[in-house]
């Protein structure tokens, strides 16, 4: 059992170093960064006027799944007596 344990261990503790090694040696993009600010995001979210954007997409989405989650839920109960 010790040894089933010590074994989990070892294997995290090598994943959390590749993981580290990865990330440290990785060659990341140097200079200025795309110049988007949360404003401009905003504006293609939800758009400048009611009917542009995609805020009620998201909504309706979001909605669906929901009740999808719910029908799954639902369905995956077992019937009590």
């Amino acid at each position: 059992m010790r040894r089933r344990a010590a074994s989990k261990v070892i294997a995290v503790c090598l994943l959390a170093l590749l993981f580290v090694l990865a990330v440290t040696e990785a060659s990341w993009p140097e200079g200025d960064m795309d110049p988007t600010t949360n404003e401009d995001v905003g504006e293609v979210l939800f758009g400048t006027s009611e009917v542009e954007g995609y805020g009620l997409a998201f909504f309706l989405i979001g909605l669906l799944l929901l009740v999808a989650m719910l029908g799954g839920v639902f369905l995956a109960k077992e019937e009590g007596e």
